[in-house]
């Protein structure tokens, strides 16, 4: 059964949309994972664990931001009433 073009566009879009629920939590995972091996390899406190799973969530969440500010600015640019006072 083949798949129509609406219900792949709207596949994408929630794709799309989503994508910023799974940057939030994979970053800071991959972060602390790479702190976890830092602070294993190195022997201390686990340091660098906490360091970079702030820093890896930090860094999500203003991508996040920024990325919501862009889609926002194309839209209210693409919208109908834009040119009304």
């Amino acid at each position: 059964m083949p798949i129509s073009p609406e219900s792949k566009e709207d596949a994408t879009r929630s794709l799309q949309r989503s994508s910023g629920s799974f940057e939030l939590v994979l970053a800071p995972v991959i972060t602390a994972l790479l702190g976890l091996w830092l602070d294993r390899t190195l022997g201390t406190v686990p340091l660098f664990t906490v360091l970079l799973a702030v820093f890896g969530f930090a860094g999500a969440a203003i991508s996040v931001y920024y990325q919501y500010n862009h889609r926002m600015d194309r839209l209210r640019a693409e919208s109908p009433w834009r040119n009304r006072s």
